[in-house]
């Protein structure tokens, strides 16, 4: 995607706000674009149209022009919000969980339409359903997308999963059981669709997020922030 002197109106999804004492650096996701950083000053931000859509996981049109470190955010153009993550501790725990591994996944300007579209239908879900369950399926299918878990591809041929399953056994010491290797292919095919749901009991949900946790952090070879802001929430 090029830029032009008025700059590039994109598509977006908000994935993160870092405030700092007089800016905030916005973190956006795009199609054409990658992921991308705006830093805005405090005062702007009060009366910058459509500002109030610049929340987690908000669908957005976005006008953005290179300047230096970050690119300078000229105009935004409000398509939905997530409102519940406005009050939430929980969901907004969840949905920090799924930002943080949107940024340590995927890097910057790295451009992946698949990673983008989940992205949008996990805000678009969220807006009606639960973002724990969307937080979790969210994360196994950005795994498989950063190729550090099989993909649905794989689980049909079984190419290379009984490795991966030993390397969850590696990192987590729990021996994977039929219910886990059922669940998981069922997650990553999730086509996210207004009717589709997923069929998975209690004790699985539970395994899955565990175990999405502790392989995500074997990955990133250090503790995820958010996942340890939500079990100090809950405690």
């Amino acid at each position: 995607m090029a830029f032009t002197r008025d700059g590039t109106n994109t598509p977006a999804i908000v994935v993160w706000r870092k405030k700092h004492k007089l800016y905030s650096v916005f973190t956006f996701i795009t199609p054409g674009l990658g992921i991308i950083q705006c830093s805005m000053p405090h005062k702007r931000l009060q009366s910058f149209r459509s500002g109030s859509y610049l929340r987690p996981f908000s669908g957005v049109y976005i006008t953005v022009v290179p300047d230096g470190e970050y690119m300078n955010l000229t105009q935004v153009d409000g398509s939905y919000i997530v409102e519940s993550l406005d009050t939430d501790l929980t969901n907004i725990s969840y949905a920090s969980i799924a930002g943080e591994l949107i940024l340590k996944l995927f890097a910057m300007y790295d451009v992946d339409r698949n990673v983008f579209n989940r992205v949008v239908q996990y805000s678009k879900s969220i807006r009606t359903k639960s973002v724990r369950l969307g937080t979790i399926i969210l994360g196994w299918q950005l795994l498989s997308l950063a190729g550090l878990t099989p993909s649905i591809k794989d689980f049909e041929s079984n190419n290379g999963v009984d490795v991966f399953f030993e390397e969850i056994y590696e990192v987590t010491g729990k021996s994977v059981g039929p219910q886990l290797r059922n669940s998981l292919p069922q997650v990553l095919s999730y086509d996210w669709g207004e009717t589709t749901a997923l069929e998975l009991g209690k004790y699985a949900w539970q395994e899955l997020e565990q175990l999405l946790y502790q392989y995500a952090t074997h990955q990133f070879g250090e503790p995820m922030q958010s996942v340890q802001f939500l079990i100090n929430f809950k405690n």
